[in-house]
């Protein structure tokens, strides 16, 4: 397929299924952060003992979860304007943490486990459905603007935190613990 009929055949999709799609990019990448934890321990400093790959796995599986709820409450009605309104926000904090991952690539100099899909799945399409739900009216620019200037902040303290991990990654990997202690350790081996 050449790229202009690609493009012409992603116009022609419906906005609510344009939604679907990204969920489905939003899915692939987390998969590609399946093996995180190894990058992490090796660039971060202040890891502690939360920071493993069952952990981060199951941090995984609950974003995930979160993801396909939020697409569905936003798209189970079928009204895109609302839709639009839900999932946006959805859509920027996915970008915002597609951004830290490019961010992490050239600041360590090596591959950030989830950058390949940031840069050719979630930023771009998460991008197109924000200009797609403005240009169909469904979202006012100031709203995706505002959405856009909101994933500057938690961007910003990244950058400046370089090579120490963030409190937001270390209550994400504590969270995954709270969880797998509670689903993981009823299961017997």
């Amino acid at each position: 397929m050449k790229p202009n009929s690609i493009l012409t055949a992603v116009a022609q999709i419906d906005f609510l299924s344009l939604l679907w799609l990204f969920l489905i990019a939003f899915v692939v990448h987390e998969a590609e952060e399946w093996n995180i934890t190894r990058f992490e321990r090796r660039n971060f400093v202040g890891v502690t003992p939360t920071i493993t790959e069952r952990n981060a796995r199951m941090w995984i599986r609950i974003v995930c979860v979160v993801g396909l709820v939020w697409c569905v409450a936003a798209t189970l009605p079928g009204n895109p304007v609302a839709a639009a309104y839900l999932f946006l926000p959805a859509i920027a904090l996915a970008c915002g943490n597609a951004l830290q991952h490019v961010f992490w690539t050239f600041y360590f100099r090596q591959y950030a486990p989830g950058v390949i899909t940031a840069v050719s799945l979630l930023i771009p399409t998460g991008c197109y459905v924000a200009v797609r739900a403005v240009r169909q009216g469904y979202v006012p620019l100031w709203y995706a603007a505002l959405l856009a200037v909101l994933i500057v902040p938690p961007l910003v303290h990244t950058v400046r935190a370089g090579n120490e991990m963030t409190p937001p990654i270390r209550a994400i990997y504590a969270l995954g613990n709270w969880f797998s202690e509670r689903v993981l350790s009823n299961r017997q081996p």
